[in-house]
């Protein structure tokens, strides 16, 4: 394997406990999109939208469900090749709920 194999291998996904509690909420429809998502996280986990201020250094993926929007915020380890996906939830307080659980 070269090291242009590597680059594009899709990163590993796992789910900070924080993200895991809302996941096994959701009816399996809503699950089986979460998958869908973190799937097209996990090969391009750059291209989502940087956030800023005291959520620097998280990213924020948002899809829509139901006629409802959604976001996922993840954490990108290059060392591990991993994501950490610390939330999924509606779009309603997301970013307050993503700051309480980061305290």
């Amino acid at each position: 394997m070269n090291s242009g194999d590597l680059m594009e291998r899709p990163f590993d996904i796992v789910m900070a406990p924080s993200a895991l509690k809302g996941y096994k909420k959701f009816d399996l429809p809503l699950q089986n999109k979460v998958k869908e998502e973190a799937k097209a996280i996990s090969i391009s986990p750059h291209g989502f939208k940087s956030l800023s201020g005291p959520l620097e250094g998280i990213f924020s993926h948002r899809f829509s469900f139901n006629h409802a929007q959604y976001r996922i915020a993840y954490q990108i380890n290059e060392t591990n090749h991993t994501i950490e996906i610390l939330l999924v939830k509606s779009r309603e307080n997301f970013y307050q709920k993503l700051l309480h659980i980061l305290e």
